[in-house]
């Protein structure tokens, strides 16, 4: 109990400094078995050239990895601290647990520019 009440309060801080969507980035939990930014599974929504941070908060090891994508990139398998990416190229990205997969997984969606830049 004591337990989910820390991953729930994590998962609030996390999503209090972090909107879906900012154009500075994104930051996902990594919890037992599960990739959290809100929800289990989440897909998060960034900007070409935002950073989303992945922070581990479990017992077990894990890692991050880009099964699809534009890019391609690995974490190293660990079970603390916090791995970065920058996505340089839109598109639509799937991302596992090279350990935990095909359930631990979520979604990462790159937009090409800004909503305000866009024209059309």
């Amino acid at each position: 109990m004591r337990r989910a009440l820390l991953a729930a309060a994590l998962v609030a801080a996390a999503l209090a400094t972090t909107p879906a969507g900012a154009s500075g980035g994104a930051t996902v939990l990594v919890t037992d078995n599960a990739f959290l930014r809100g929800v289990q599974r989440p897909q998060v929504r960034i900007d070409r050239g935002a950073t989303v941070t992945w922070a581990w908060r479990s017992r077990q090891s894990h890692g991050v990895s880009a099964s699809s994508g534009p890019e391609r990139f690995n974490s190293r398998i660990r079970n603390a601290g916090v791995f970065r990416h920058r996505f340089a190229r839109a598109g639509t990205y799937r991302i596992v647990c090279p350990l935990h997969a095909p359930g631990m997984k979520m979604t990462v969606v790159v937009r090409r520019a800004p909503a305000h830049r866009r024209r059309g």
